[in-house]
């Protein structure tokens, strides 16, 4: 089994690199544990995406009251964009 692409060997680093890198092998590893753990729960390619309702933004992209559910745009093209433009 290869390591994932772009990730260092971690018995190679040295102190100064985990300095550099501001975390401890420690909890780097108990980081990639938790997001391991994390996508288990999370849907495959391919899979159909969950339902969910969410507030419509107006053409001016402000907050409207109306609310939208995905499962409402089923056989219809939808984008879906997320990010934080904040």
């Amino acid at each position: 089994m290869s390591k994932p692409l772009g990730r260092p060997d971690l018995d190679k680093l040295t102190p100064v690199q985990w300095e550099q890198m501001g975390i401890s092998r420690e909890g780097l590893e108990k980081n990639l544990m938790r997001m391991q753990e994390r996508e288990k729960n999370a849907p495959a390619v391919g899979d159909p995406a969950p339902d969910f309702e969410l507030k419509r933004l107006s053409p001016e992209g402000k907050l409207t009251e109306e609310l939208i559910r995905l499962s409402s745009l089923r056989g219809r093209a939808a984008a879906l964009v997320f990010g934080s433009y904040t």
